[in-house]
């Protein structure tokens, strides 16, 4: 009967060790200039892996508009491989949660926008947090 809390506990520090490595790791794949971008408008990360994805431009003039909106200009990108990097963040809009997302070409930053979960188009400008959420975006 000994072992049981031996193996319990080891047990519980296997998944602590876990833990940590994994949250390491989370904090290691995000570049310090998308974190600093986030983070200087008010917004938390949450402890989700980062999604990087390829994008590409919308060729027609209604999601072009909705971007252009947020905030998000490709004018002078439109030969440009472009990535988007996809971070969660920690503040919730009603019941969606929020995505900040990077856009980026030529290994600088071309753009920014949050996205909501749940939602179309789901793009709005990446403001300052306080300032998102007194929008019409959140009902909180």
């Amino acid at each position: 009967m000994k072992k049981l809390p031996w193996a319990a506990g080891f047990f519980i520090l296997t998944f602590l060790l876990v833990l940590f490595v994994m949250n390491l790791a989370f904090h290691q794949m995000i570049p310090d200039s998308h974190r600093t971008s986030i983070e200087e408008k008010g917004w938390d990360l949450a402890f989700y892996l980062p999604k990087k994805e390829r994008f590409s431009i919308p060729e027609y003039p209604e999601p072009l508009e909705t971007f252009y909106l947020a905030g998000v200009d490709f004018t002078g990108y439109e030969k440009t491989k472009i990535t988007r990097h996809k971070y969660r963040l920690d503040q919730k809009c009603d019941t969606r949660y929020l995505e900040a997302v990077i856009l980026t070409g030529d290994n600088k930053i071309i753009g920014s926008y949050i996205d909501a979960s749940d939602t179309v188009p789901g793009v709005a400008e990446m403001t300052e947090e306080e300032d998102f959420m007194k929008r019409d975006y959140c009902f909180n």
